[in-house]
């Protein structure tokens, strides 16, 4: 017995690369209104790592702008993709924050950063892709933030199967 599979069931099994990655990426639009930004219905890149459904909003090297509690606006420019994954919501009730690494071919580990607020609480985790290292992956969490942030709480490796269980 044949098994046929469509186009799309072969793309969803297949590893993705990291050149697929960034190209999708780069179908982003960086400059959405605020109404398109809260309803989240402004063009993003769409892929699959490993079978997790992930939209891109900021390609690497774009900046992500963002409003201060007093109003004023300020951004930080990427150093990696970053976008929400499709089907998970964290504490926040918003969807669960990736950033995605270089290797997104080889890596075995997921490793989750948990992030606090000004005043020390815990705020929400940022999910990191394509990463060796509780150390790689903490260094590349810091480099998409300004100097002497102080978001940083922990991190947490745990191993895909046991993520895409928890989400």
């Amino acid at each position: 017995m044949k098994i046929k599979l469509t186009e799309s069931q072969i793309k969803y099994l297949m590893e993705i690369t990291s050149e697929e990655v960034t190209a999708e990426a780069n179908n982003a639009d960086l400059v959405p209104t605020e109404a398109q930004k809260k309803a989240g219905n402004y063009k993003m890149g769409h892929i699959r790592i490993k079978g997790m459904k992930i939209s891109i909003e900021n390609p690497k090297d774009s900046y992500r702008v963002y409003t201060n509690d007093d109003g004023t606006k300020g951004y930080n420019k990427l150093n990696h993709h970053y976008g929400y994954f499709g089907t998970s919501k964290g504490k926040d009730g918003d969807a669960v924050d990736v950033f995605i690494g270089e290797d997104v071919e080889n890596f075995d580990k997921v490793y989750v950063i948990d992030q606090n607020t000004k005043e020390g609480e815990f705020d929400e985790s940022k999910v990191m892709l394509g990463f060796h290292s509780k150390q790689e992956a903490k260094d590349a969490y810091m480099s998409n933030y300004s100097k002497g942030w102080t978001g940083f709480r922990g991190v947490t490796c745990v191993s895909i199967p046991f993520f895409k269980n928890q989400s």
